[in-house]
């Protein structure tokens, strides 16, 4: 039997500019849970784990977390004023006797805290906002593209790390194979409804494709039947009769409901829909400047990998 949830959304409506981005979404999060959130791109991904993060307040719904969980939101443009560097943001809600797991963490994802804030890049502060994070221990861990600005054996340290915490973590990543590996559960948001497919990543393409394949079906079907609904409207007679104005009545409502659906787009702007990568090092370059006599093509640090 399932223990008492760490966070639960219920019927969380939010809504931008008048168009609902995502509607009477249920959600709970239990102990261990470890989540991909996955959908198109600009389906709303983030905005939803803000709203579980506390950051957003929905349109409608509530939100409800057990007493005593912590949450912890990795920050995507994190505000360091106040602080001299790096460490001093990222260790700000640490103690002094656990100041040993920003160091730890630090080292793992290759992250300087002495780095002055004021000149921190934006890869930087990202790292930092991922190693306060990790430092703190939360009971529920919230991720937004995690690995961006890592490079090969930090991308893998954070798997180790994430493959072995008690916490519970929900997770947006453009990167399959971390999610094929870590996750047991995802939430897609496909046109505004959240649905959940309790097993890992690797079985998302399958279940969504089935279930796309029963939607086009139940369309199908409710053509067909507006089609010969309004065949009899036009021909029978007896459509004006008083005990056919409930058939009537239906066969607008039917047409009202095929003029409410939402057309899906192609998949391709789902970044996880590419080939999966292969884990394997193609190229990786660090630390790159580049210069033709005194003009600067490429100013240090200039990274990039590719798998």
């Amino acid at each position: 039997m399932a223990g008492a949830p760490l966070l639960q959304l219920s019927d969380v409506t939010l809504s931008f500019g008048g168009r609902p981005l995502f509607a009477h979404v249920d959600l709970v999060i239990q102990p261990g849970d470890r989540l991909a959130l996955v959908g198109r791109n600009g389906s709303g991904k983030s905005t939803l784990l803000k709203v579980i993060a506390g950051l957003i307040e929905p349109d409608s719904g509530s939100r409800s977390v057990a007493p005593g969980t912590r949450i912890g939101y990795m920050e995507q443009d994190p505000d360091l004023a106040g602080h001299a560097t790096l460490g001093d943001w990222a260790g700000a809600e640490l103690e002094p006797a656990q100041r040993w797991r920003l160091e730890a963490v630090a080292e793992g994802l290759k992250f300087d805290p002495s780095t002055p804030c004021a000149a921190a890049s934006g890869g930087e502060r990202r790292r930092a906002a991922l190693a306060r994070l990790l430092a703190g221990e939360p009971d529920l861990m919230l991720l937004d593209e995690p690995t961006n600005h890592l490079d090969i054996e930090a991308i893998q340290w954070l798997e180790e790390q994430l493959s072995t915490t008690r916490a519970a973590w929900v997770m947006i990543s453009h990167d399959r194979a971390i999610l094929n590996h870590l996750s047991r559960g995802v939430l897609w948001l496909d046109r505004g409804e959240l649905r959940r497919l309790d097993q890992g990543f690797a079985a998302f393409e399958e279940w969504r494709d089935r279930l796309w394949a029963e939607e086009d079906a139940a369309a199908h079907k409710l053509d067909r039947r507006i089609k010969a609904e309004a065949r009899w409207a036009v021909e029978g007679i007896s459509a004006r009769r008083r005990r056919n104005q409930g058939r009537l009545r239906r066969l607008a409502e039917m047409r009202a409901e095929r003029a409410a659906r939402i057309r899906r787009q192609g998949s391709a702007a789902m970044g996880f829909e590419a080939a999966p990568r292969s884990g394997r090092r193609v190229i990786e370059a660090r630390n790159i400047t580049k210069r033709y006599g005194e003009k600067v093509i490429l100013r240090e640090p200039f990274s990039i990998r590719i798998m």
